[in-house]
């Protein structure tokens, strides 16, 4: 497997990630930027892949514990490493998110995540398997554990396609509150790509639909928003 180092927000993150496959996107450093922990939280990243959105919100949040749980043993074995070149503590461990004995209940102050975009079946499978175990799962699963593991009055943050949050609203409608989202659009004058969306366990505030972020202006060149997020790791909390 070849890799190669290269660095997130403008180099405040060190991250070493495969040639081929599956590698860290702007999706990583945008859910990372939804993520507000304070020192001595406990943060749990599931799908962590190589790191590289729990070394996003570290950068940001001085003082916070940070696991990472992925089903690739490879991606494990590099995210550890990548801890240890950003100086982090980190425990990383190699589970199925379906196993909710891998970690206890209750057990984290955030979670982070980018559940699979495909079900099963629903759509040609990928010929590289990292990418195919990436991209294809269960989001009722993915929720129903991070639940399981999330604190009373926790916040869960995940990025997913745009037309993917009603079922993520279905999935979390009764059991979370003070849900913020942030629709992502390539362009001003275009629908929304993604939202990002962070959400409260057992809160009864009202939902807040915050303006898009907008990531490259009319003439293609990033936007000054899109800037401040993926370059000098500001967040949008």
């Amino acid at each position: 497997m070849a890799l190669d180092q290269t660095t997130l927000l403008n180099g405040r993150v060190s991250l070493l990630q495969t040639q081929d496959g599956l590698r860290a996107s702007m999706d990583s450093v945008l859910l990372a930027a939804a993520v507000a922990a304070q020192p001595g939280d406990c943060l749990l990243d599931i799908g962590c892949g190589t790191g590289a959105v729990g070394f996003c919100v570290a950068a940001r949040c001085k003082g916070i514990t940070l696991s990472g749980l992925d089903v690739q043993d490879k991606m494990i074995t590099i995210a550890r490493d990548n801890a240890a070149a950003n100086q982090l503590h980190a425990n990383y461990t190699v589970g199925d998110v379906a196993d909710k004995a891998v970690f206890d209940r209750e057990a984290f102050d955030h979670i982070m995540m980018n559940p699979p975009y495909y079900e099963e079946g629903k759509r040609q499978a990928s010929p590289d398997e990292a990418r195919e175990v990436a991209f294809t799962g269960d989001m009722e699963v993915w929720i129903g554990s991070a639940t399981h593991w999330l604190k009373q009055g926790g916040s869960i943050s995940m990025i997913h396609r745009a037309d993917a949050l009603q079922r993520i609203l279905a999935l979390t409608d009764r059991k979370y509150g003070a849900i913020d989202i942030w629709p992502v659009h390539s362009r001003a004058e275009e629908p929304a790509i993604r939202v990002i969306v962070r959400m409260i366990r057992n809160r009864k505030t009202p939902l807040r639909l915050h303006p898009p972020v907008v990531l490259f202006d009319s003439n293609g060149q990033q936007s000054a928003q899109a800037q401040s997020l993926l370059r000098d790791g500001v967040g949008l909390v």
